[in-house]
């Protein structure tokens, strides 16, 4: 197996979905979550599963079978380079060659923990694309007393189409302390967006990149409005202007509250003549709900709990049923725990992605973790990244973000 340090971006249009659910790595056989990345097929849908086995000299094989759709499994393919040495350097991940299965190649990552037990990912490309990042199952350990010479099997990988990243400007019209949206009209911040949205598809393989207006329609106050909100709100008028460049564009839009003293539901209900288009997303800040504090936006970082975010789901879920709607993304933003201390209870809801965007500012090594810790995390299940031009130091480029072992599906510059 080959030595690597590097960290690649995710592929994908027509994708596979990697169930990557390695059975030969559990210690207890308990059943593993799915993990899953997704790359352009070339040809009818395929199931894939992993095998895996400890040989008598310590070191670990690994092969792959497929099968056609409808079909019988196929016998093991053992890419080259497949063993995993027993004396493996600890920590360091070393990889397989590539393996073409229809259409796609595919490679095993593995390594050597100190204790003497292997960790085994794997990774996925479509032809002329890039790596994607390990995918590590939940449960991914090989233990060492495993009787050596079974083999033993992941599940199935499914197969699905990947959206297209998406890439956004934050702010406010007209302005620019707010966010990049402020520098320009609609049609003229439209040219950067896209600008940038381009960086990352040159980086993303054939995924495609989604340019997108992220428009604060809801903005705190430091003093109490009429309706005891806190909150003043974005006119309908100004809001369409956006909206309709997006249309004429084929962006995608996300209206974000920050909520004040006002709740979640309320403010999102009152979005419904643009929910109902399709491309029209929503998004909670929390940071600026502060009514359970009894202190006015600013003052403190807000929250707003499960049950309330799970309101707005239920909420969309309705719209998108009524309406025949694709999917809504409910992005909900993050950068400290109180503000969704009980992610736990966040339900799922088929008619809703839920994205969490880690949401804070200043060196990346803790943005990184924050992103792992609030965007990689259940409930979440598209990642967001918000970038500040200004406020990083330094502000990570495109191809760091798709550098990591998860990159964002929606980044987001302010």
């Amino acid at each position: 197996m080959r030595n690597t340090a590097r960290r690649t971006g995710c592929p994908g249009r027509w994708a596979i979905a990697v169930a990557v659910a390695i059975i030969a790595l559990l210690a207890f056989g308990a059943r593993p979550a799915a993990a899953q990345v997704e790359v352009e097929l070339e040809a009818e849908a395929v199931e894939v599963r992993v095998a895996a086995r400890l040989l008598a000299d310590g070191r670990v094989e690994v092969a792959l079978q497929v099968r056609p759709e409808g079909g019988a499994w196929g016998e093991r393919l053992s890419p080259g380079n497949r063993h995993l040495p027993a004396d493996a350097e600890p920590g360091r991940w070393l990889w397989t060659a590539p393996l073409e299965l229809n259409g796609a190649e595919w490679r095993v990552t593995a390594r050597r923990h100190a204790g003497g037990h292997f960790e085994v990912a794997l990774q996925v490309r479509s032809p002329g694309g890039v790596w994607s990042g390990r995918l590590p199952p939940e449960n991914r350990f090989l233990p060492r007393n495993l009787a050596p010479g079974r083999w033993l099997l992941s599940s199935p990988v499914a197969v699905h189409r990947e959206e297209p990243q998406i890439v956004s400007f934050y702010g406010h019209p007209d302005v620019a302390a707010m966010g990049a949206l402020g520098h320009g009209t609609p049609a003229g911040v439209a040219a950067e967006i896209a600008a940038w949205a381009a960086r990352y598809d040159e980086l993303n393989g054939p995924r495609g990149t989604l340019p997108a207006y992220h428009l604060i329609v809801g903005v705190a106050q430091t003093t109490p409005m009429p309706d005891g909100t806190w909150l003043r709100r974005l006119s309908h008028e100004r809001i369409s202007e956006y909206v309709e460049a997006a249309r004429a564009r084929g962006m995608a839009v996300f209206l974000d509250t920050q909520i004040g003293w006002s709740d979640p539901l309320t403010e999102v209900r009152l979005l419904e003549p643009f929910l109902r288009e399709p491309f029209v997303h929503v998004a909670l800040d929390p940071e600026f709900a502060t009514e359970q504090l009894g202190v006015g936006p600013g003052l403190a970082i807000g929250s707003v709990s499960a049950e309330q975010v799970n309101e707005v789901q239920r909420y969309l879920a309705t719209l998108v049923r009524e309406a025949g709607l694709p999917p809504k993304i409910l992005m909900v933003h993050q950068f400290a725990d109180r503000m969704l201390a009980d992610r736990e209870a966040v339900e799922d809801h088929a008619e809703v992605a839920l994205a969490i965007d880690m949401d804070g500012f200043g060196r990346p090594a803790p943005k990184l973790y924050g992103y792992e810790r609030y965007a990689l995390s259940a409930p979440s299940e598209r990642p967001a990244l918000k970038l500040f031009f200004n406020e990083d130091a330094p502000i990570l480029t495109p191809a760091e973000v798709q550098g990591l072992d998860r990159p964002p599906d929606i980044v987001i510059y302010q």
